[in-house]
């Protein structure tokens, strides 16, 4: 450890005990700062972190900002908790090799150069990777792609209490009662409020344990899911059982998620539902969407009213994607009902789809229904785009009415002016 010699400064017009002040001062804000700065990585080293991070699903694309703030903190200590490494959101080089070694795993599988850089061309292979596989082609390596292409996302799978939970885990994901990234065998508000949603769907007592009767009728109905989709009756919801309820899925005209939700284990002919319990579409699984008809933006408005007063439950989780900030994954699931291919959780992407395919509006005029409103400052990151919503009805004194997901945490309607509740995009769906 180095030390630091206080000199007698020359006196240039200042006192001695003024300069020896400054010195002491100088010192304290490098004690300070130390463990801060050795933290430090430069910009480049910090972007390819937040590829990978995002490449990985553990981060939004957005993230990539150079910018080691709470989100990638946040984002490195999940991806360290998957991995049996310390959890303490410092990207070592533990973790940086864990990390870079998962990305090569992926880019091998998706037929690309394994260079450890989750980059533009490991993103298009992992999207054909995933269209040749029967997988939402998003570029993105998240746990249903992982279990595609046999590699193991949680690697610090214990014994005893932690390898059951992951067990109860997997099979509420399966069934549509936990967002896809719950499996961490931690038996967490998220995972609790599941095992509350599937108790009281289940004519069972409420008390968010999964004892041995809850536990009992979630195998069962798993066995039952597992039946229908013609795959060995394990009880256990793993990759196998999600493949095979995708091609259940697809050879039924269903949503090909390999999530057996209200209306597949319907059509399965399997009881969602023992007692008075709520559906799926107040406390999580698929949403239930009705028939819809009419032009591109009619579906679009249809399929959003649909899903007027639907609640997220536990934390931030949703019927319309992973666990995390939902009124981009609201906004882009009502788009994709109406058949456009597109899909974000990240609200400045609508502002990119527009610009991309010439539908962005000149500033904020000629709102129509079924069009994407976009708030805040711009596209650039998370804290200048804060929330998107769908525009249900223009009126003619320049308000509109919305319909908006994630807000007071849940699908809701708003009635405003546009410049005056800070929006500053309005995008529509190419070809409406």
């Amino acid at each position: 450890m180095s030390t630091t010699t206080l000199r007698t400064p020359r006196r240039a017009g200042g006192s001695y005990a003024t300069s020896l002040a400054l010195a002491l001062a100088a010192v304290l804000v490098g004690l300070l700062l130390g463990p801060a700065a050795s933290q430090a990585h430069a910009a480049t080293d910090v972007r390819l972190l937040q590829r990978d991070l995002a490449g990985l699903s553990y981060a939004p694309l957005s993230g990539v900002d150079g910018v080691y703030g709470s989100q990638t903190t946040a984002s490195v200590r999940h991806f360290q908790s998957d991995n049996g490494l310390d959890v303490d959101g410092d990207a070592g080089p533990a973790t940086m090799s864990a990390l870079t070694a998962k990305v090569k795993q992926v880019q091998s599988k998706a037929g690309t150069s394994a260079d450890g850089d989750y980059g533009s061309g490991t993103l298009g292979a992992v999207k054909s990777y995933q269209s040749a596989h029967g997988l939402d082609a998003d570029g993105i390596a998240g746990p249903l792609t992982m279990g595609a292409m046999n590699i193991d996302r949680i690697t610090s799978s214990g014994t005893g209490a932690s390898s059951d939970t992951k067990l109860l885990q997997r099979n509420l994901v399966g069934l549509g009662y936990l967002g896809a990234g719950g499996v961490d065998g931690d038996y967490g508000p998220a995972t609790k409020d599941a095992v509350l949603a599937f108790q009281s769907d289940n004519d069972l007592e409420v008390d968010g344990i999964a004892g041995p009767q809850t536990n009992a009728a979630l195998t069962a109905k798993v066995k039952q899911v597992q039946g229908k989709a013609g795959t060995p009756a394990d009880g256990d919801y793993g990759p196998a059982t999600t493949s095979a309820v995708k091609t259940y899925q697809g050879a039924h005209g269903l949503d090909a998620d390999g999530i057996a939700g209200p209306l597949t284990m319907a059509s399965m002919g399997i009881a969602r539902e023992l007692g008075g319990g709520s559906s799926g579409g107040d406390s999580g699984g698929t949403p239930s969407v009705p028939p819809l008809s009419g032009s591109a933006r009619d579906k679009i408005v249809q399929a959003a009213r649909s899903q007027l007063g639907v609640h997220e439950w536990g934390n931030n989780c949703n019927p319309y994607g992973p666990c995390e900030a939902w009124c981009a994954l609201f906004a882009s699931w009502t788009w994709r009902q109406a058949g456009v291919n597109f899909s974000t959780a990240f609200s400045g992407d609508f502002y990119y789809y527009g610009r991309n395919h010439g539908t962005l509006h000149s500033g904020l005029s000629n709102p129509q229904p079924g069009d994407a409103i976009v708030f805040g400052s711009g596209p650039q990151s998370t804290s200048t785009s804060v929330h998107v919503g769908i525009i249900e009805k223009a009126n003619s004194d320049g308000t509109v009415d919305t319909i908006e997901g994630n807000s007071s945490d849940q699908v809701i309607r708003h009635h405003f002016n546009p410049a005056a509740r800070g929006a500053y995009a309005i995008v529509s769906p190419a070809g409406a």
